[in-house]
């Protein structure tokens, strides 16, 4: 998606925010029907297509700025509090 041109990206992401609230009332609507399958179809539709939507509205720059983010979390991992120590709940 970073190679997209600004213009096409954002007209990606509203098809993508139209798919997910089309897909959230199909959700709905199957429910209401009693057709549990199907609403789960498009729940899960609506849930990556949202996800969807929302990387491909970031422009170039904040996407830029959440890469370098993550690649920086991902470099305090192994030493930040807590993340030697044993989980307290027996999962």
């Amino acid at each position: 998606m970073r190679s997209l041109s600004p213009e096409a990206r954002a007209v990606l992401a509203e098809l993508l925010r139209e798919l997910s609230f089309d897909a959230r009332e199909r959700a709905e609507r199957s429910w209401r029907q009693n057709k549990a399958p199907m609403a789960v179809y498009w729940k899960a539709v609506a849930v990556y297509a949202g996800h969807l939507y929302r990387i491909a509205r970031l422009t170039g720059a904040r996407c830029e700025r959440a890469s370098a983010t993550r690649a920086s979390e991902a470099e305090v991992g192994d030493g930040a509090p807590g993340h030697d120590t044993p989980r307290s709940d027996p999962r």
